[in-house]
């Protein structure tokens, strides 16, 4: 599966597969396999996205409106 990757990452891709006698492909999927766990670690695990509804339904309740306080308008 071809994947588009700006030039610095493909020539360190070309330079390994020259050194190690491999095709880019495996050199890619070696990355992958070994590199993978390394982003986890440092990116760390996050949730998924909420949708609109949920977002919003974890301020349900904080803001209380007292009507009391809001005068009525006397322009008309």
């Amino acid at each position: 599966m071809p994947i588009p990757v700006d030039a610095e990452i493909k020539n360190m891709i070309e330079d390994a597969a020259e050194k190690t006698h491999l095709s880019q492909a495996a050199v890619m999927r070696m990355a992958l396999r070994f590199g993978t766990p390394e982003v986890i670690k440092r990116v760390g695990v996050r949730r998924p996205r909420r949708n609109f509804a949920e977002y919003l339904g974890m301020f349900a309740g904080v803001v209380e409106r007292n009507r009391e306080l809001v005068r009525p308008s006397r322009v008309k």
